[in-house]
């Protein structure tokens, strides 16, 4: 590979090999976190627009909508994860032909499986309604919502895969102004269709998948244009068997880890909506806000896992553990100042999403009790983000597995029936952090994730770094 392409002089582009941990990550988390702000804008001015300008049981149904729709996302987001973990590996290892292969590979399985997961969503839409337990009110116009969004899934999984690529190579800046750009877009349209001509849940869902149908676009067009090493050539769009291999070895069990996380979420709202209509919007309402101290945790996280991943492929376990200790205590200090933000200020954010009173004291309750778990989740996520980095994804997944399955959901039964109100199915959240924390912390200082590093190592270059 050229030095020229490898450099590509991209001022977007953080080159974790060099510098101060710290400084690298917090250059490479903070347009992460501004690009998830605005991944949520998708779902938010849907809340605020049809919350305001509709009805509490139009904002009940966008609701109980995304989480379906997350599922599926998390699926896929979980073999971006795949992608995105090769081409950081082969970019610090300088090698040109691995990494050009994985990018049409993962271009290409992003298109098959976006229409086949589109195809099965839609037809299962009345299906994971009566499974969420939906108020009767709320399910038709629910349906209309996930029907609409499930039929431009494909343009949001393909921009998660191409954005994943973008990360790997160091760039977080170019998908968060590809984000601000759709997003902008998902709000006007969203308002036309809402209000001037009257669409109600309908009219959300056609400004969603238009905006994510632009942002794909949008990203194609970019890596064409950025770099000649990530030029997208037609000749070259076809699905190498080894290297898919690679991809969906790497990211099934972060793709199971991430859907069995969803879908534990998707119980529990189904818990939660047998407490009726108000606790469902307030539940969907303060799920908006808490964003704002989950998304700096996922955006530090992502930031070590592309930081491990050059540093493996550059052969530099010694920088991998200094910039876990250093993203470490970014993901504290950022969650402790967020959260404190967050409890202060509660009441003014949410009635940025609603004026009923019922419902944003539901969602005061629900934030009040869970953000502390964010704590904890601060520690963890890290501790994950690391081992997906240097190639081991399996134990993040376990860990999830263990801590959704067979320490939330019974935690949910049991504190449903011992609180009796919908406090209990949130305290059950804290309860199951402090177990995934623990369990993460152990298998972290058992070392396994750091024989796959070396091995990886040793495929790169032979046991000579």
């Amino acid at each position: 590979m050229s030095q020229q392409a490898v450099s590509g002089k991209e001022r977007s582009r953080v080159d974790f090999l060099t510098g101060t941990p710290w400084k690298k990550l917090l250059r490479f988390a903070l347009p992460m976190f501004l690009g998830n702000l605005f991944q949520q804008l998708y779902n938010a001015v849907d809340t605020i627009i049809v919350g305001r300008g509709v009805s509490h049981v139009a904002l009940a149904a966008v609701g109980l909508g995304a989480p379906p729709f997350r599922v599926i996302i998390a699926l896929f987001m979980g073999v971006s994860t795949g992608a995105s973990v090769l081409v950081s590996q082969y970019f610090g290892a300088k090698n040109e032909e691995l990494l050009r292969r994985t990018l049409h590979s993962s271009l290409l399985l992003a298109l098959i499986v976006g229409l086949a997961l589109s195809a099965i969503g839609f037809a299962l839409v009345p299906t994971i309604l009566t499974a969420l337990n939906a108020p009767e009110d709320v399910f038709p116009l629910a349906a209309t919502y996930l029907r609409i969004i499930f039929s431009g899934l494909v343009w949001q999984l393909l921009y998660n895969m191409l954005s994943g690529f973008m990360r790997g190579l160091g760039n977080s800046r170019s998908p968060l102004l590809i984000l601000i750009i759709s997003s902008v877009t998902n709000a006007v349209l969203t308002w036309i269709f809402v209000y001037p001509m009257q669409l109600g849940v309908a009219g959300s869902a056609y400004g969603t998948i238009i905006a994510q149908c632009l942002s794909a676009l949008i990203a194609i067009f970019s890596l064409n244009r950025s770099n000649p090493l990530t030029r997208i050539k037609y000749k070259e769009l076809r699905l190498n068997l080894l290297t898919a291999k690679e991809i969906l070895a790497l990211g099934m069990p972060a793709a199971i880890q991430q859907g069995v996380m969803s879908l534990a979420s998707m119980v529990v709202i189904g818990f939660i909506s047998g407490y009726g209509t108000a606790a469902l919007a307030g539940f969907a309402t303060g799920d908006k806000v808490d964003i704002l101290v989950y998304a700096p945790i996922m955006s530090v996280s992502a930031a070590i896992t592309a930081y491990t991943g050059q540093n493996v492929g550059a052969g530099s376990m010694e920088r991998v553990d200094l910039g876990l200790k250093h993203g470490l205590a970014l993901s504290v200090v950022i969650d402790l100042i967020t959260s404190i933000i967050i409890l202060a200020f509660s009441a003014s954010f949410l009635s940025i999403f609603t004026q009923d009173a019922e419902t944003i004291e539901q969602a005061a309750i629900y934030l009040f009790i869970i953000i502390p778990s964010y704590l904890l989740m601060a520690i963890d996520q890290p501790l994950g983000a690391v081992m997906r980095g240097s190639g081991e994804t399996v134990l993040p997944m376990i860990s999830s597995l263990m801590t959704v399955v067979f320490v939330r959901i019974p935690l949910v039964l049991l504190f449903d029936r011992v609180f009796a109100g919908v406090e209990g199915i949130y305290y059950s959240a804290i309860a199951a952090q402090l177990f995934g924390c623990t369990f993460l912390l152990i298998v972290y200082r058992r070392g396994k994730w750091r024989k796959k590093a070396l091995e990886k190592i040793e495929s790169l270059y032979g046991g000579d770094v």
